[in-house]
């Protein structure tokens, strides 16, 4: 019984802290709000963060969901054909810009490319090929699926993969960071590749606690993608990430017509 209680206190906690991700949630509003002893929330909120659960801000001592979660996510997603619940998104997202759609997945500290849709303007040169891995904070995809996360599990991500970001995009961390501060207000990844003249927008799709997960991505040549047509391409992409995001907290896989 009284481990029935700890466990349900431990869910109530973590749909708290989901609620309250993009900002972060203190010890004392997480105790308000489940209506625990202020040393009871901070017992289970410090279980919690030694299994990965959730993440404690250094500064700001603020609660955010853990990298664990994002791997539960991934593993809950494939229940179903992750690839096939994308497809109408993937056709939809091709067919409307007209250029090269991707879909894309976190693999621990990479991405995987799962799927790529070509428009009727398709780029020259391909951002990324079906199957490829990349370290995340690479490219639109890979800073896309850092929207969201702590600063510190953000950075620890990064410096675990400093040295082959180097080699891809020659970035370093803090100006990975900086980039990440600023698309997470606007909610999108963008990356212009100037070897190859190709400009990317990505935008995460995230599970039931608000991690990402996964991306939806465009990429055209920078002649297509002026500045003035970027919000327009990220209304599409966000628009689809919704859309897959609603069939996952629903629990169920729509009928594929492809």
């Amino acid at each position: 019984m009284q481990g029935a209680q700890s466990l349900e206190r431990a869910i109530l906690i973590l749909r708290v802290v989901g609620h309250h991700n993009r900002n972060g949630v203190r010890l004392t509003d997480v105790a308000v709000a489940t209506s625990l002893p202020q040393p009871t929330a901070h017992r289970i909120l410090s279980s919690l963060a030694a299994k990965g659960l959730v993440a404690q801000d250094k500064e700001s001592k603020r609660y955010f969901l853990g990298s664990v979660l994002a791997e539960f996510g991934i593993t809950a997603a494939e229940r179903y054909d992750f690839i096939d619940l994308c497809k109408p998104s993937m056709g939809r997202l091709a067919s409307e810009s007209a250029d090269t759609a991707f879909v894309s997945k976190r693999s621990d500290m990479d991405l995987i490319c799962l799927d790529r849709r070509l428009g009727t303007f398709p780029s020259k040169a391909f951002v990324l090929d079906v199957g490829v891995r990349r370290p995340l904070g690479v490219g639109a995809s890979g800073l896309a699926l850092l929207l969201g996360l702590p600063l510190d599990e953000a950075r620890c991500v990064l410096q675990a993969n400093a040295k082959l970001i180097g080699l891809l995009q020659m970035q370093d961390i803090d100006a990975a960071l900086a980039d990440l501060a600023r698309f997470s207000l606007q909610g999108y990844a963008l990356h212009d590749r100037r070897d190859t003249d190709v400009r990317s927008m990505a935008v995460p799709i995230r599970d039931g606690y608000g991690v990402p997960f996964a991306c939806f991505s465009i990429s055209a040549s920078t002649a297509r993608m002026p500045a003035q047509r970027i919000p327009s391409i990220v209304t599409l992409l966000k628009r689809e990430a919704a859309w897959v995001q609603s069939l996952i907290k629903a629990g169920q896989a729509p009928e594929v017509i492809f």
